[in-house]
């Protein structure tokens, strides 16, 4: 089989891994939800359009995604429910390893790490236009499916 044959059975596949995550995730301390759902929205670009479109549809990612795709950023209570969830996450994560000190250090590492990420975001607002910083996928694969001009 040719590799363009494969492209879109595996990045199919990665959607639905990343979907089936970020579900999990919702639901999981430590796993986390948004990042798995930006992916899988991601995946599905390249595979099956129609999941996309479910996505950013979505009445609670929808927006979420659109945000990251043109702003590479989040809204105030975006940012603000990601740090509490991961609080109370890491919190009891770190609560409940109270007996292995080197993995308590680990997940203290990975929350101020992930915490400072997310603060270095961009914070978007609703009534406050941001210039994009890169063009969203949907735009990039309506140019790819352009003719090429010889």
């Amino acid at each position: 089989m040719r590799k363009s044959k494969l492209r879109k059975p595996v990045w199919l596949l990665l959607g639905y891994l990343n979907l089936a995550l970020g579900i999990l995730g919702a639901v999981t301390p430590l796993l986390p939800t948004t990042v798995f759902i930006l992916m899988a929205a991601a995946c599905f670009a390249r595979s099956h359009p129609n999941m996309e479109q479910r996505l950013l549809q979505h009445p609670v990612f929808g927006k979420v995604i659109r945000d990251w795709r043109l702003y590479r950023g989040m809204q105030r209570r975006t940012k603000f429910l990601a740090q509490g969830s991961m609080l109370v996450s890491f919190g009891a994560s770190i609560v409940f390893s109270s007996h292995l000190p080197y993995i308590q250090a680990i997940l203290v590492l990975l929350w101020l790490g992930l915490s400072i990420w997310i603060l270095h975001l961009p914070t978007l607002s609703a009534n406050q236009q941001f210039r994009s910083t890169v063009m969203p996928q949907c735009t990039l694969r309506k140019l790819d499916s352009l003719p090429e001009e010889h």
